[in-house]
């Protein structure tokens, strides 16, 4: 399961980065992106972390970052999915300013598929449309530990739900152009639950199918608005040839999506701690 930190990768794009008399042009061959993946400050959080921006990632010549923004905006088009702490509109462009004037492109990630929960608590999206769990008969513990006998480390959407996307679609349109961003980021690792046999829906179904279905189904909705879709790479991953495990990479067949998604969508490879060459 993945954690906060600070990536190796990271520190040496860091490094990299600060080395004197490396020119613009030579560094944007070398690392085209020079990325931060983070996740979207509160309100009350914003000052110091536009401080951050200019203090930290511009002198290091970070150019995008990967701003886990969730439920943590004042969305219209479904209010009632937002969080407690949530960034307003005003709020949303004065970073979006900031930003800019730092050569930063904000690339906005909502979890789409999995991570609909965590620990003990169900996420935004399922606390609110319930209908759209893939496991609704898994319940969530009172105290959550892992391994469990459900299985269950963060609970998923079922992607073949008619109604799911009319509301997930909505919110991608509204905080792409909040952010005024050119692309998205779904997230879409560690996914466990998928294709389970007691879904009505997906029971019995190809995981990868699924999966990839899924991945291409937000990329067209993407790309009809002149937008990319990136997402985490470690579903496309086969786990068990690899000898990753389940976190890195899939031990429910999905990796074999690789090959059904479109070569459109930008993968986003993470590992812990070590570069492993996948």
């Amino acid at each position: 399961m993945k954690c906060n930190g600070l990536p190796i990768a990271l520190l040496l794009l860091f490094f990299t980065c600060s080395v004197p008399g490396l020119s613009q042009n030579r560094l944007d061959s070398l690392l085209p992106v020079r990325g931060l993946s983070i996740a979207a400050p509160t309100p009350r959080n914003l000052d110091s972390f536009i401080v951050f921006i200019n203090k930290e990632l511009a002198p290091r010549k970070v150019n995008t970052l990967i701003l886990r923004v969730d439920y943590n905006y004042q969305f219209t088009s479904h209010p009632e999915l937002v969080d407690k702490e949530a960034l307003s509109a005003a709020e949303v462009k004065k970073l979006v300013r900031a930003t800019k004037k730092a050569g930063i492109r904000i690339v906005p990630q909502i979890n789409l598929l999995g991570h609909q929960s965590w620990a003990s608590s169900t996420g935004k999206l399922l606390a609110v449309y319930p209908q759209f769990d893939e496991t609704p008969w898994v319940q969530m513990p009172e105290k959550y530990a892992w391994p469990n006998e459900d299985g269950l480390y963060c609970k998923s959407y079922c992607p073949l739900h008619p109604d799911v996307h009319k509301v997930v679609f909505a919110l991608v349109d509204e905080i792409c152009d909040a952010f005024e961003a050119d692309a998205f980021h779904a997230g879409m690792d560690e996914v466990f639950y998928i294709g389970e046999d007691k879904c009505p829906r997906c029971g019995g179904r190809d995981k990868a199918e699924l999966f990839a279905a899924e991945v291409n189904k937000i990329r067209d909705h993407l790309a009809a608005r002149g937008r990319k879709l990136w997402i985490w790479g470690d579903r496309l991953l086969d786990g068990k040839t690899t000898g990753m495990g389940m976190w890195e990479a899939s031990m429910n067949n999905t990796h074999r999506a690789i090959d059904m998604i479109s070569k459109e969508v930008v993968i986003c490879d993470w590992h812990y701690e070590r570069p492993d060459k996948s």
